[in-house]
């Protein structure tokens, strides 16, 4: 029986995408399907997502196109597809480990009241000290990215799910997880981890300041509403960081960006 539906968008990941169905296929928990959501690709990304869907004999592959340019189109078309009980996102640049699954479905079960679950990125089988430090400190905060999160899927829906009329701009995946915790606490695990590609290490110009950072830390989640949509969402606006920012790929062509479009 499938009981989790994994939602993957990708742009130009022609690079990635192949290893990390790859991860997924050895999952040793097989109750999960997977819709892949090409946003406008313009390499062989598409041709690689058909090619390695059809080895996946004994899991769902749902292959699907969004033509609205950004990440929140297709994260949206993708999760309006979804009829299993829960959901996740992931990331087409990053390694899943064997267990991933069967973590992330140990965790809804013995959590039966949580709307979600997280996982890490992390380098080896459990997240850093220091980050779990931060975790035991702010529990009720996002402390990964949509590459690990799993929401019960009538959780996220009731919150409105990804949708540029609520939040167009980058850090989606912190601002979703607030929504999301109105409807159940978030569980996190310290060996409940996955690995994103090197090239995520310096990605300042697409997210939030320092200041802005410390700022959500000592906020408590009732404040959350005004953080995002007032004050951060008129800080993002003025320095254009819309999240069709995150097309820009600067590890192609030579360090030039690739066209929004």
């Amino acid at each position: 029986m499938t009981l989790i539906t994994f939602v993957i968008p990708y742009f130009n990941e022609e690079q990635y995408l192949g290893a990390t169905l790859e991860s997924l296929a050895a999952q040793t928990d097989r109750r999960f399907s997977l819709i892949l959501v090409d946003n406008k690709s313009t390499d062989r990304s598409a041709e690689i997502a058909r090619q390695t869907a059809a080895d996946f004999s004994d899991i769902p592959v749902t292959l699907m196109s969004e033509a609205n340019a950004g990440k929140l189109f297709a994260l949206r078309r993708g999760i309006d597809a979804v009829e299993t009980p829960l959901l996740g996102t992931m990331d087409a640049d990053t390694i899943y480990p064997p267990d991933y699954v069967a973590k992330t479905l140990a965790l809804f079960a013995s959590n039966p009241e949580c709307s979600s679950v997280m996982a890490f990125d992390a380098l080896g089988t459990a997240v850093a000290g220091s980050q779990w430090v931060q975790v035991q400190l702010w529990p009720n905060h996002c402390h990964t990215g949509g590459y690990a999160q799993n929401f019960r899927t009538a959780a996220i829906k009731s919150a409105g799910q990804y949708d540029p009329e609520i939040w167009p701009y980058v850090l989606e995946d912190h601002e979703i997880f607030h929504r999301v915790l109105e409807y159940g606490p978030t569980v996190y695990a310290k060996d409940h981890v996955c690995r994103t590609s090197d090239r995520r290490d310096d990605r300042t110009d697409v997210s939030w300041t320092i200041p802005e950072r410390l700022l959500y830390k000592l906020l408590s989640q009732g404040a959350m509403d005004w953080f995002f949509h007032t004050f951060l969402a008129r800080r993002f606006e003025a320095r254009g960081l819309s999240n069709i920012r995150l097309r820009e790929q600067h590890w192609q062509s030579g360090g030039a960006n690739q066209s929004a479009e």
